[in-house]
């Protein structure tokens, strides 16, 4: 497998953005998406969507997610991270905007599909950037810091959406069109040069030098045990998207509580995520990966034997302190295992499969609550996770020792 060339050697053509930036800009595109998501339905329902169709509009969103992720990766590795970025952002404000004066709501979806695959883009790039602009040793510090400051932004979101929409939800979608339109200044402001000081110049096509020039079916090869991990546990989340709430209040819990059950799991992901390279240092990541995905498996068991509210509070938790180890680990593995000239292509992959997996986790949860109930969702949920995490984690030993008794 070709080794991705050095952070200091490895700046995008187009020049890239600096890691303050990087989470200056994720801090605001999350806050937008999250805060959209929050008060998405309700503003539907005011723009006149029949309830039948808020689904039909909202599923739009995710297509544009996965499309951003399978086309821009290769934006991203010849044009570069920072032109991706700006790019992807400036389409989000145009998505937007266009949600908002679309003159009939079946143009709605549309433009949703649009905003979307401008936030897609904008992720995909700022993970390349992170990838190319930090030294190997340092790529789990930092992926756990842009995952801290995005969790951040997701919880601080839906409370000033909050704050906006007193008088009605008119005004949400401006909210997001102020944070997009933030994070592509801060982009401007925070560019980071083509070429360092001293530093030999990049390729001209891609955002490492390489002899032997990345293609999708080669980036997909090199991270394909990686892939699976990634999707097992997101279709678990897209399961978990519809039954949580239920799973709740068949426990007893008032709307509140619902509502804000989601900050248990996030506040270990904000505060603990940089701390990522500390757990079990000496440990193969691959393992500490794979190991802490099972890990989010079996609290799926946990949770469909769970009688009160409270324990179930604090198994989320402790699933947060898991969440907060696995995110920036496996992003860590991305960049570190993407053949040169393909790490854009390599986050777009695993992106499109994430987005792919939980739309597929949410479309089946309804079906799966509606033949076993709660608890067998949960069950079916996590026996999913552990056991698509041991394949993943098989793959990846036996694809080791084929490349160790190869050389």
């Amino acid at each position: 497998m070709p080794v991705t060339a050095p952070a200091a050697t490895a700046v995008p053509v187009g020049g890239s953005i600096s890691p303050r930036g990087a989470y200056s800009v994720t801090f605001l595109t999350r806050a937008s998406q999250m805060g959209t998501i929050a008060i998405v339905a309700p503003y539907l329902v005011d723009r006149g969507v029949p309830v039948g169709y808020i689904g039909a509009v909202m599923v739009f969103a995710a297509l544009g997610s996965a499309a951003a992720g399978l086309v821009s990766g290769k934006v991203i590795d010849r044009f570069g991270a920072w032109r991706a970025l700006v790019c992807g952002l400036s389409v989000a404000v145009v998505g937007v905007l266009a949600f908002i004066f679309a003159p009939a709501w079946p143009l709605m979806g549309p433009a949703y599909l649009v905003s979307a695959a401008g936030t897609g883009t904008a992720n995909t790039a700022l993970r390349t950037a992170i990838a190319l602009g930090t030294p190997k040793e340092r790529h789990e510090r930092t992926f756990g810091t842009l995952n801290s400051v995005g969790t951040t932004g997701a919880l601080i979101g839906p409370l000033l959406v909050g704050l906006v929409v007193v008088d009605g939800t008119a005004a949400a979608p401006w909210f997001a069109t102020a944070m997009l339109s933030t994070a592509t200044v801060v982009a401007f402001l925070l560019r980071r040069p083509a070429v360092p000081d001293g530093a030999p110049p990049p390729s001209k096509k891609g955002s490492a030098p390489t002899d032997e020039p990345a293609t999708m079916a080669s980036v997909g090869r090199a991270i394909a045990p990686i892939v699976a991990l990634v999707t097992t546990s997101a279709t678990m989340y897209g399961v978990y998207a519809v039954l949580w709430g239920l799973f709740l209040r068949g426990l007893g819990a008032s709307n509140l509580v619902i509502a804000w059950s989601f900050v248990a799991t996030m506040i270990p992901v904000v505060v603990l995520s940089r701390y990522a390279d500390r757990v079990l240092p000496n440990t193969n990541r691959w393992l500490v990966s794979g190991g802490a995905a099972i890990l989010l498996g079996l609290l799926a068991f946990a949770y469909a034997y769970t009688g009160t509210v409270w324990l179930a509070i604090v198994l989320s938790v402790v699933e947060g302190l898991l969440m907060a180890v696995a995110v920036p680990v496996t992003y860590a593995l991305i960049a570190r295992h993407a053949p040169a000239g393909g790490t854009g292509r390599a986050f777009g992959i695993t992106s499109a499969a994430d987005s792919i997996s939980s739309g597929l986790g949410t479309t089946l949860a309804g079906v799966i609550i509606a033949t076993g109930g709660v608890a067998f969702a949960f069950q079916l949920a996590g026996a999913y996770c552990v056991v698509g995490t041991a394949v993943a984690l098989i793959w990846w030993s036996r694809r080791h020792r084929t490349a160790a008794a190869a050389a």
